[in-house]
């Protein structure tokens, strides 16, 4: 694999605003060219994920960096996996970081990476597992930050910008 420092173009997946806030001070100091792409199906209940999307434009707009929306909130689907345990989990992250890597072959990206690496709370193994699986037939890297120590930082950042963060 290459070195991230060689992987100029990122496309970064966004989960919230604030969780966005401290990979992306740090992917910005690297000097790398990144574009965020916002997609959640699994947040819920809509106004939630309505929520998380304004205040993921605010740190687009803050950063002033390109944002990609993809998708919206299929509750539905979330209710009826409630039950499946780690299944859910891969189920989530996978058909995130698919959907990611599928929108960065389109848009002539090198590499993506996902704000859920920023997260003490996320299952980060499983999140590694599924972006070397999002990638590996493409031509296009995943890129295995770990940004668990800024997490709180990034939260500081971002009661600092005014975001909204959600609770549970």
């Amino acid at each position: 694999m290459t070195s991230q420092k060689e992987n100029k173009k990122v496309l970064l997946h966004v989960c919230c605003g604030p969780c966005a806030m401290w990979p992306l001070k740090e992917l910005l100091e690297e000097g790398l060219d990144v574009s965020l792409l916002f997609y959640n199906p699994n947040i819920h209940p809509n106004v939630e994920w309505q929520r998380r999307l304004e205040n993921t434009v605010k740190v687009a707009r803050h950063y002033d960096l390109p944002l990609l929306v993809r998708g919206c909130s299929l509750a539905e689907e979330w209710i009826r996996r409630a039950e499946d345990g780690l299944d859910r989990c891969r189920y989530c992250y996978e058909m995130r970081l698919s959907c990611v890597a599928e929108e960065a072959v389109k848009g002539g990206f090198d590499a993506i990476t996902t704000t859920l690496l920023v997260s003490p709370y996320q299952d980060r193994d499983l999140i590694l597992q599924e972006g070397q699986r999002a990638v590996q037939d493409r031509d296009l890297a995943f890129l295995p930050y770990d940004w668990r120590d800024g997490f709180r930082q990034g939260q500081t950042m971002a009661r600092t910008l005014g975001l909204y963060r959600q609770i549970g």
